[in-house]
C-alpha cells in the first residue's frame, strides 16, 4: 500500500507528555481536595483520549464536576503543563525523513487544538507538519474518529487506505477503521501491546527509530 498522507497522534508517539499531563492532573486533584487514597494508581488513561472522558471513567465525575475539574486541569496546563514534555529520541529525524519522502504530514490529537499547535512548535515540527488538528476548549470535537474526519475535510482528501493514522493507543487505531483509513500502532508510548493488537493494526512500530523505515518499508 503506498502512502500519500500521515496522521500522527501527538501524546505517546511524538512526544513523551506524560510528566505534564500528570502534573496537571495532580494539581486538578489537589484543588478539588480528593484525598490522595482515592487516586487511581494508573494514571496513563488520561494520556491519548478526551480529557473530559478520563475524569468520568476514573473518577466517576457527573457533568458539573467534570466541567469544573477539567477547567482546574487546563489553567494549569496552559500555563505550565503544556511545557513539560520531551521529545522521543529519533523522532525530528525520521519527521524529516518522511517528509522528504514526499509524505505529507499532519498531528490528530485529542488535546485541544491552540495547546496542541502551540506544542508542535515548541517541539520543533512546525517545518515538517502540514495541518494541527485538535478539539475545541468545550470538549467539541475530542473523539478521533471526528478529528480524523475534520483533518480529511481540511486538506479536502476522502477518506482512503493511501492514508495512515500512526498512534500509541486503541483509540487511534479505532478512530481510523470507522474512518476508512489505514493504522500504525507504536508500542513505545502508552498503550499496552493488547489493546493495541485487538485493533488489528496495520503496521506495528516497536521504537521511534523504527517509525520512518517501517512506514517508508509499508509503501515499497
Amino acid at each position: 500500500m503506498k502512502f500519500s498522507h500521515l496522521f500522527f497522534d501527538l501524546d505517546g508517539t511524538l512526544i513523551d507528555s506524560k510528566p505534564g499531563i500528570f502534573n496537571s492532573v495532580y494539581h486538578t486533584l489537589e484543588k478539588l481536595e480528593i484525598r490522595k487514597d482515592d487516586w487511581p494508581e494508573n494514571l496513563n488513561p488520561f494520556i491519548g483520549p478526551p480529557l473530559r472522558e478520563s475524569f468520568k471513567s476514573l473518577f466517576g465525575f457527573d457533568e458539573d464536576l467534570t466541567e469544573k475539574a477539567t477547567t482546574i486541569y487546563r489553567e494549569y496546563y496552559s500555563q505550565t503543563g503544556m511545557n513539560e514534555f520531551t521529545i522521543y529520541p529519533g523522532i525530528r529525524e525520521a519527521l524529516k525523513q518522511l517528509k522528504d519522502s514526499g509524505f505529507n504530514l499532519s498531528v490528530v490529537t485529542s488535546k485541544a487544538e491552540q495547546y496542541a499547535i502551540k506544542m508542535v512548535r515548541n517541539a520543533g515540527f512546525s517545518e515538517f507538519i502540514t495541518i494541527v488538528s485538535g478539539c475545541e476548549i468545550n470538549g467539541t470535537r475530542s473523539e478521533k474518529a471526528e478529528l480524523i474526519n475534520y483533518t480529511l475535510d481540511r486538506l479536502g482528501l476522502q477518506p482512503s487506505k493511501q492514508i495512515l493514522m500512526i498512534g500509541d493507543r486503541y483509540h487511534d487505531l479505532r478512530g481510523a477503521r470507522i474512518t476508512g483509513i489505514s493504522s500504525a500502532a507504536v508500542l513505545y508510548g502508552y498503550g499496552s501491546v493488547s489493546e493495541l493488537a485487538a485493533e488489528t493494526p496495520g503496521i506495528t512500530i516497536a521504537t521511534p527509530i523504527e517509525l520512518a523505515e517501517k512506514i517508508i518499508g509499508a509503501t515499497e
